[in-house]
């Protein structure tokens, strides 16, 4: 049970960002500096159940929760990886799921929680590694208000965003999730997220702050 007084500082730090500009930034593991992972790619002309790859991929299209059916996939390491082992590991198969030591998991897990669950990888690093599956897919943005760059004339789908509008009431209590893919399907931290990382001092994040039309 949290005690009164850690209550207390929790409430007092989360009204200390109610009552400030809110800020968004694209999630974005520093692979350049940081030791990077992969998984197991299938075989393109079978249908491989042991698609590792696949598997991670759909963590990002996937809002089911899948802790109870989950099996700890193997991922690999890199020759030329740097030398440092980050908090957040970038997966290059699909670097928009996350990969958390449980140092971060541990100290994100308060603000995150009720949106992510923990899967249990093997991997080449000390200590223990999860994916971080988001479990929060908000259709969120709003494509009239925004600055969009699309694919092409005869693909109306997003490439880029420049200047984002979102709709605050489906985010107004998420410091995580997902857009879907018709909207880019960036995965989103915000200011709350930032702050605990620094604070915790988490290594291998980088923040992109998003331009965003209206204050929040």
């Amino acid at each position: 049970m949290q005690s009164s007084r850690a209550k207390s500082g929790w409430d007092n730090f989360m009204t200390s960002f109610n009552n400030a500009r809110r800020q968004f930034y694209e999630y974005d593991p520093d692979a350049n500096s940081y030791a990077g992972v992969g998984f197991r790619v299938g075989d393109v002309h079978d249908d491989d159940d042991d698609d590792d790859d696949a598997t991670v991929t759909n963590l990002h299209r996937n809002d089911t929760p899948l802790q109870q059916a989950w099996r700890p996939l193997t991922c690999h390491g890199y020759n030329d990886n740097p030398s440092e082992v980050g908090d957040f590991v970038s997966v290059s198969n699909y670097r928009k799921v996350p990969m958390f030591s449980e140092r971060a998991w541990k100290a994100l897990q308060p603000v995150i929680g009720g949106e992510c669950e923990a899967l249990a990888v093997h991997h080449p690093f000390n200590g223990e590694y999860f994916l971080i599956h988001v479990l929060r897919t908000a259709d969120a943005l709003n494509e009239v208000e925004s600055e969009v760059e699309r694919r092409s004339a005869s693909d109306p789908r997003i490439r880029h965003i420049v200047r984002y509008a979102f709709r605050h009431e489906q985010i107004d209590n998420l410091h995580i999730f997902n857009l879907p893919n018709k909207s880019g399907g960036s995965l989103i931290v915000d200011g709350v997220f930032r702050k605990v990382v620094e604070e915790h001092g988490l290594r291998g994040l980088r923040f992109r702050e998003l331009i965003v039309n209206g204050a929040f």
